[in-house]
């Protein structure tokens, strides 16, 4: 078992042992001390079980796998697989799963006693159907260290009035303590990256901040109404949800929110109401 170089990746490459595919977001890292600054930030005991999100040529399943009880990665591409075999089978704790991480269900999820850890250098197009999925079994998982695009890290935190801000902001808030814990500069990884990457930290809550008591309908409502986040409320809830403007302006000030604000000045908790009050609104019709 050993960390690959770039020397030793283009002699992969130059072999054909393996073809990298920048289309699926496949870069890998190839400096040892960022990928263990990366790792820091998991806090990783021998009592810990982590899955790892596609770990490619194992550059971070090299730092994970003496230091966890058990590990489960999932990867798609059969090159990766047979160079993930070769280094790590001789290990017990090693376990491949030769899928998507995003086929993933319960039964996978519930097959652990305690709560597991995340880790992944995720493509970055998939990043948020990632995190999205991630949020379905919260209630199994410590933490999620993962990286992706700057932009997308700073949507993950984006706060009210901010150009971040956004419907995977408003979950992560209700859901989880999420932060930007780690810069990576683009000459870490090969093929170099055309965009900035950030290491970002999801940890779940024990209890949302607030119980959301139809979820499906509310992750469907947070792109309808930021779809006209510069626009005042009154406007955009008559516009897509054909609610009656005077009446839902006398059922927001009800709830001290002024008639003024527009969609991307609105507090998490704010948004709730306001998708509460439309509900109420509509259901008198």
């Amino acid at each position: 078992m050993k960390f690959l170089i770039l020397k030793e990746i283009r002699k992969l490459i130059e072999t054909g042992e393996i073809d990298i595919k920048k289309n699926l977001g496949q870069h890998f890292l190839i400096d040892r001390n960022a990928r263990d600054k990366l790792l820091s930030f998991a806090n990783l005991t021998k009592r810990d079980t982590v899955v790892e999100i596609g770990p490619g040529l194992g550059s971070l399943t090299e730092g994970i796998i003496e230091r966890v009880k058990e590990y489960y990665g999932f990867e798609i591409d059969e090159d990766f697989c047979r160079i993930l075999e070769k280094n790590f089978s001789e290990y017990k704790n090693f376990h491949l799963i030769k899928k998507d991480f995003l086929q993933s269900d319960e039964n996978f999820w519930n097959s652990f006693k305690g709560k597991v850890k995340i880790i992944g250098n995720t493509p970055y197009y998939l990043s948020s159907p990632i995190v999205a999925h991630i949020l379905k079994f919260h209630k199994k998982i410590k933490l999620a260290l993962l990286t992706v695009q700057k932009e997308v890290g700073e949507r993950f935190v984006g706060k009210p009035e901010s150009k971040n801000f956004c419907p995977i902001s408003v979950i992560l808030y209700f859901y989880t303590d999420t932060k930007i814990c780690y810069f990576l500069n683009k000459n870490v990884f090969y093929p170099r990256p055309k965009v900035e990457s950030v290491v970002v930290k999801i940890v779940p809550l024990v209890k949302p901040r607030i119980k959301i008591e139809n979820e499906k309908k509310f992750f469907d409502f947070l792109p309808l109404i930021f779809s006209y986040r510069r626009k005042k409320i009154p406007n955009v809830v008559k516009k897509v949800f054909k609610v009656d403007k005077e009446e839902f302006i006398k059922e927001l000030l009800k709830y001290g929110i002024s008639k003024d604000k527009r969609v991307e000045q609105l507090t998490p908790e704010e948004i709730y109401q306001l998708f509460n009050i439309i509900n109420y609104l509509k259901n008198m019709d």
